[in-house]
């Protein structure tokens, strides 16, 4: 009986500790890392480095761009390719009409 007691509370520790593993407790120490090292040497970057991560970031935001234009002609395309659909059987439903169909 005391075997399987305290083999009972050895796996709720254990399991408890796995979890508390898991869970993502270390945005803040990581956060203040970050903060603590933001200014010593090593973190800064140099003018090249800025210039090109900015370069990098405009050609992403152009990227983006272009496919949300992209994206933008396709619906139009498809838009009026259903209502010129639509137009033609609006017309031919007038055909239809005036001829007694």
């Amino acid at each position: 009986m005391k075997n399987s007691k305290l083999l009972f509370l050895v796996a709720t520790f254990s399991s408890v500790a796995i979890m508390q593993g898991c869970t993502p407790k270390t945005a803040g120490l990581d956060s203040a890392y970050l903060n603590k090292n933001r200014g010593a040497d090593g973190a800064q970057i140099t003018r090249a480095e800025a210039r090109q991560y900015r370069r990098q970031q405009a050609l992403t935001a152009d990227e983006i761009r272009l496919e949300n234009m992209k994206r933008h002609q396709t619906t139009d395309s498809i838009r009026e390719g259903a209502s010129a659909a639509s137009s033609a059987v609006g017309a031919i439903q007038s055909v239809k009409g005036l001829f007694g169909f």
